[in-house]
């Protein structure tokens, strides 16, 4: 048999699967866990955590203990506390003090306490701590604090967040939930404001209240910015369901908030939020100069996080400042990942300008390269900008993001410069190049991944990141790197590194992943006097060759 308690029946095992929120430092008897502490009034009847005390090994309860829950000053056991589901006999209450006595049987025991107390005016607000004795000696481990005792006690809750689009958020009904936990939390004498924030309120819709518990009607009233809520005189504690439409502020990204504020009541909770997933990005900004003709520029990704992220319709990439003397004369655009349906490409009126036929039904890139720019000389010294908005000059524009395109200088930069610079993350397949100070953007079907501490990258990227010329012989399986007067070549499998005939051993070698030949960047770095540096943080690599 299970131990017998001599004051109750165990029974009522479900109360034993409520979640818990913190586990106290076990004894050499037993360990004790508290759920979610509650709120309570000064008043009769006030329902505390459940505590939940478990026989750390069989026999550990021994029969000549009592197990005593001493309450503080002020505070007194309430005939409703139960025991695994047992009403307590008050008789086993002696003042601030429960006792149960423990007789011992074969078998790991538990006891689950669902406590109500009668709080006294005089007693202060705070924490209400249960002390535990074993025996006559009181547990150290086991100061509980399961309530916290305040004035008033009212809360938000909401069962879901919303989730808007940043391009085209619209609006959506959201329902959240205020609940008294003391009572009288909500007196008739007093107004109490919800406000939101980032967000605006359906005034034409009004607030839809339905009341779940209590005896109380709970009334709503639009003003300004504000809502104010009003209660009866009726006594008791209540819960009310709110439902209501709300509308994200213009290109504001983040969470909305709720919040609530009257007489001795504040709280606030998280009602929706808008996400971008959506970025723009641009290689590092390109010095041109002012007055010639045909520059080149860094190229620009489009990146949805999520798909059909970018809405059906009109995108514009705008240049600020807006300057007639400022001419693109190439670009060209492909989607290079995803499904997004992209046609109509130009650049009229100062502005790159594609549609979205259709939107994605796979996260989608979109990349715009081999651009080139002419500004003439009376142009704008500084950062000239790219702001993609959709809906570009109509009462529902958003302006999505913006980078520097270039920085324009008095000068032409110098041709002077043979720099290469090839930067990557690791796992994405995305490369920015540098040459001469020019910037691109290249995209691969395959990314880099690290292997035994190294870095192996398809044939294809490996050329461009070396600014070499690759090639593979399918027949040899046979890998040839050639730049300048040297050529390299390493074969599937093998660890050796052939160059200009002689015969390198590397502690890796060329291998085929995902029906893509991948070669190790490191040794051809060395072998191409190009120079790595790793950043562990950002895992990013940056190649630099002269």
């Amino acid at each position: 048999m299970k131990k017998l308690l001599s004051l109750i029946t165990v029974m009522a095992v479900i109360l034993t699967l409520i979640p818990f929120q913190s586990t106290f430092a076990a004894t050499p008897a037993s360990k004790v866990r508290v759920s979610d502490k509650v709120w309570v009034g000064n008043m009769e009847a006030q329902h505390g955590a459940l505590v939940t005390f478990t026989e750390d090994s069989n026999n550990a309860w021994e029969d000549t203990q009592n197990l005593t829950l001493r309450l503080p000053d002020g505070v007194s056991w309430n005939k409703f506390t139960r025991i695994n589901a047992r009403l307590i006999n008050m008789a086993d209450v002696d003042g601030r003090d429960l006792t149960i006595k423990l007789v011992n049987t074969k078998n790991i025991d538990r006891i689950v306490l669902d406590p109500y107390f009668d709080i006294e005016r005089s007693v202060e607000k705070g924490d209400l701590v249960l002390r535990v004795y074993r025996g006559d000696v009181a547990d150290s481990d086991k100061e509980l604090v399961v309530a916290e005792i305040k004035d008033y006690g009212a809360k938000l809750t909401s069962s879901d967040i919303a989730e808007f689009n940043f391009i085209k958020p619209g609006s959506k009904e959201v329902v959240v939930y205020l609940e008294e936990f003391i009572d009288g939390s909500l007196v008739d004498t007093q107004t109490y404001d919800l406000e939101v924030e980032n967000a605006e309120i359906d005034k034409a819709k009004g607030i839809e209240i339905k009341r779940l518990t209590g005896d109380k009607k709970l009334t709503a009233t639009m003003n300004g910015d504000y809502v104010k809520l009003n209660v009866d005189k009726t006594p008791g504690k209540s819960k009310w369901e709110l439902k209501f439409t709300i509308t994200p502020e213009k290109e504001y990204e983040g969470d909305i908030v709720l919040n609530l504020e009257g007489r001795g009541v504040e709280d606030s909770i998280t009602l929706g939020t808008v996400l971008k997933n959506v970025d723009m990005m641009t290689g590092t900004a390109t010095s041109i100069g002012l007055g010639f003709q045909d520059q080149d520029v860094a190229g620009i990704e489009i990146t949805e996080m999520e798909r059909g992220t970018l809405l059906k319709g009109v995108y514009t990439i705008a240049i600020n400042p807006e300057y007639k003397g400022l001419v693109f004369t190439d670009a060209k655009l492909n989607v290079t990942e995803g499904n997004i349906d992209i046609d109509n490409f130009e650049y009229r009126d100062g502005k790159f300008v594609f549609e979205v036929k259709s939107a994605s039904t796979r996260a989608s890139k979109i990349v715009i390269n081999d651009i080139k720019v002419t500004v003439d000389q009376f142009g704008y010294l500084g950062d000239y900008k790219g702001e993609l908005i959709f809906n570009h000059d109509k009462s529902d524009q958003i302006k999505i993001d913006e980078e520097v395109l270039f920085t324009a200088t008095g000068s032409k930069p110098s041709e002077g410069q043979a720099k290469y610079v090839g930067q990557f993350i690791i796992g994405s397949p995305s490369f920015i190049i540098t040459t001469n100070g020019i910037n691109r953007v290249e995209t691969f079907d395959v990314a880099p991944y690290i292997q035994d501490n190294r870095t192996m990258m398809s044939v294809k990227a490996a050329g461009v990141a070396l600014d070499a010329k690759v090639s593979y012989d399918a027949d040899k399986k046979m890998v040839t790197v050639e730049s300048g007067d040297t050529k390299a070549t390493m074969t599937i499998g093998s660890k050796i590194l052939n160059i200009n005939g002689e015969e390198k051993e590397m502690d890796t070698e060329a291998v085929i992943s995902n029906s893509r030949t991948f070669i190790p960047l490191a040794f051809l770095a060395d072998v191409f006097d190009a120079e790595l540096k790793w950043d562990n943080v950002t895992k990013t690599v940056t190649i630099m060759k002269n």
